[in-house]
């Protein structure tokens, strides 16, 4: 039987070339994917950590014994607040910060109004947004006063 003989000069370049366009069309899939869920975890960490520290402040009010107006020093300033902003979030008591705790530069904070938990564990609800890029994390809390973190903003 003939053979066939083929010249196998550039032959390793050409298959070289060809496996490295393989690989980067793969990268070029991959690497969006992989970049975000780098953001994605980053945010599920700020969300679960915030909802970490309201359970905190929550059961700091529940433990809290009732201040009583009558005494000195007494007043609202006296019991301690949960504080959210764009900067980040934390506990004050008495005018100093007990805990503060900043965000990222890429992590935004949106909220509508302040935490409020009474000393019976209940909660006026609130929903608080953290967003980086076009992840969302929603903090919720409900009247009964849980704590969850939710991918979809809660239903009315």
């Amino acid at each position: 039987m003939g053979r066939i003989v083929l010249d196998k000069r550039g032959e390793g370049v050409a298959e070289l070339l060809i496996a490295l366009l393989i690989v980067s069309v793969f990268a070029a899939f991959a690497v969006p994917r992989l970049w975000g869920f780098g953001t994605a975890l980053r945010l599920d960490g700020e969300a679960a950590q915030l909802a970490s520290e309201l359970m905190r402040y929550r059961e700091t009010v529940i433990t809290r014994q009732p201040i009583h107006r009558d005494f000195p020093g007494a007043g609202e300033e006296a019991q301690p607040k949960f504080e959210l902003n764009a900067d980040g979030y934390g506990t004050r008591e008495n005018g100093k910060d007990v805990f503060w705790h900043p965000l990222p530069k890429d992590v935004e904070l949106i909220c509508n109004s302040d935490v409020d938990f009474r000393m019976t564990g209940d909660a006026q609800p609130m929903t608080i947004m953290l967003q980086a890029g076009k992840e969302v994390r929603y903090v919720i809390i409900d009247v009964v006063g849980r704590v969850r973190v939710s991918l979809t903003p809660p239903q009315e």
